[in-house]
């Protein structure tokens, strides 16, 4: 599991880094982009997948959809490099995208900028879902079936090891393949989509072996269970006999009649299961080709499945705590990026700098790794220590500390040098300018990092732990909608947020930072309410 994890977070860093800076560096593009591409790109992507995987997950068992995903999204990755990239100037319309924007307010530059680069906007979609669904999805939804609750806490803190080493490597390979001259980015940008599919295709191999080996484990329990059986105790009392060759046939026979009471047993309950579950998402959507009052059924079957699963109040703590990740995490990384385009305008530097984020090497680097993988080793001893609220409250707490830091930062650059940066960049502004603006793009940079760290070491491990006590249709597709749509639904609202103010301070950044803060400050109170208001009931 530790290996499965190293791979799959190995190819979201480096996804993760090339779709920041193909739709932020770009010719029309830039960080005012990704609101738009969030709302109106990723969120409909997003519910499509979870209709399909809804569809997917009642007719594949989930090793068959783990691969289906992969290779699809391996065939998306390899078309990229080889085709869409390749071609992306005679693609993009830029001669409609120019008309647009001369008739379109400033603040709509963003939505200019998504439709120009349609080929990028495809690029980010599919990286995002990457780390939604692969990574938040399909492997914590493997180690939620394959785990105890007891070995939980012990165990779900340690594969954050995992993602922290891939993330290191990646960053290593990033910045080997973007040390070339910016007109070689295609070439980088190919080698890293190599590095990607081989990546995901061991992944795919990891994962196959891990499912054989936990069946393995399912069989050594059925022959105990079998052992035990009336039928199996009295052939084995049998083959004590003088008779022993035949009597042996009768225990085979014996055990082979156990198993298939066993098997049984097994299959009347999962049917009797999918007898009482409601209809599926996508069963309701099938009909929306019958009459009116079919397809209104369908939509009352649908909002009544919304409703139950909200009334739950685990799955609705756990919705809260979606939503406010993604869009505190949205505000944040919106103000770093827009700051971190002024610093590096340029692709090749834009993505060595994320390869920098990734791998940071250097002395505080290598302090921040070092806490990093410190807290991901403590963790089994903070949950001891602290309990499940105390580990599940360590990230708002420090995006709630280290966020209000960064954006009193944000707000007094703005005010002090941004009609000067906006005007003629940051080198242009001055040299106390540009230096200010290099320790503000560090500083996002650690809390970053660190936000990251705690994510994956603390805060997703104790995520995790709350399904584990939830039924099956809590784990798949409850699971799926918190973490694919809910996540995103928080990004959107972020997104929504951010060009709104766009639109009202026609594209300038300097007076939307206190409004983006006071929404921030707000949403981590309302995590770290509904950890608390879960842990008081759970655990």
């Amino acid at each position: 599991m530790l290996s499965l994890f190293f791979c799959l977070s190995f190819v979201n860093t480096i996804l993760d880094s090339l779709k920041d800076t193909l739709v932020i560096t770009a010719h029309g593009g830039g960080a005012f982009v990704i609101p738009y591409l969030t709302v109106y790109a990723v969120l409909p992507v997003s519910v499509l997948f979870l209709f399909a995987f809804s569809a997917a997950s009642h007719r594949m068992s989930r090793a068959a959809l783990f691969n289906t995903i992969l290779v699809v999204f391996m065939a998306f990755f390899g078309g990229f490099a080889l085709v869409l990239y390749p071609n992306a100037d005679v693609l993009h319309p830029h001669a409609l995208a120019d008309q647009m924007q001369q008739a379109l307010p400033q603040g709509l530059a963003g939505f200019v900028g998504m439709l120009r680069n349609w080929t990028f906007t495809l690029f980010f979609c599919m990286a995002e879902l990457w780390g939604d669904v692969c990574m938040g999805l399909l492997f914590w939804g493997l180690a939620n079936e394959i785990t105890n609750l007891s070995d939980a806490a012990t165990l779900y803190p340690l594969f954050g090891l995992g993602a922290n080493l891939a993330q290191a490597l990646a960053g290593l390979v990033l910045k080997a393949t973007t040390c070339r001259p910016s007109s070689e980015f295609g070439l980088a940008l190919q080698l890293s989509m190599a590095a990607v599919i081989v990546i995901a295709g061991i992944a795919i191999a990891l994962q196959q072996h891990i499912t054989n080996e936990a069946e393995a484990k399912r069989r050594h329990h059925r022959h105990r269970h079998n052992s035990s059986h009336p039928m199996a105790m009295a052939a084995d009392g049998s083959s004590s006999s003088s008779s022993s060759q035949i009597d042996a046939g009768a225990a085979a026979a014996a055990m082979a009649a156990a198993d298939a009471q066993f098997d049984a047993a097994e299959a009347a309950a999962r049917k009797a299961k999918r007898e009482k579950q409601q209809p599926s998402a996508w069963e309701s959507i099938k009909v929306l080709g019958c009459s009116l009052e079919i397809r209104c059924l369908a939509v009352m079957s649908l909002a009544q499945g919304l409703c139950n699963s909200l009334m739950d109040l685990e799955i609705r703590c756990l919705a809260v705590m979606s939503l406010a990740q993604g869009l505190c995490n949205s505000l944040m990384e919106f103000a770093w990026k827009c700051h971190m385009r002024l610093l590096y305008p340029n692709p090749s530097d834009f993505t060595a700098f994320l390869g920098d984020v990734a791998t940071w090497s250097g002395d505080v680097a290598t302090w921040s790794g070092v806490v990093t993988g410190g807290l991901m080793l403590l963790s089994p001893l903070l949950f001891e220590r602290w309990g499940w609220r105390g580990v599940a409250n360590t990230t708002p707490n420090m995006l709630l500390w280290g966020g209000s830091a960064f954006f009193a930062a944000c707000i007094t650059y703005q005010h002090l040098f941004g009609a000067a940066v906006a005007a003629g960049g940051a080198a242009a502004a001055g040299p106390v300018s540009l230096v200010l603006l290099q320790v503000l793009v560090m500083s996002g940079a650690l809390l970053y990092v660190f936000g990251k760290g705690a994510k994956f070491s603390l805060f997703k491990p104790a995520e995790e732990m709350v399904y584990i006590t939830l039924d099956e249709d809590g784990r798949t597709r409850g699971k799926a909608a918190i973490d694919v749509v809910g996540s995103q639904t928080g990004k959107s609202g972020g997104s929504l947020l951010q060009q709104a103010l766009l639109l009202a301070s026609a594209g300038s950044i300097t007076g939307i930072m206190p409004v983006m803060f006071g929404v921030f400050f707000l949403m981590l109170r309302g995590w770290r309410s509904a950890v608390h208001e879960l842990s008081q009931v759970r655990l």
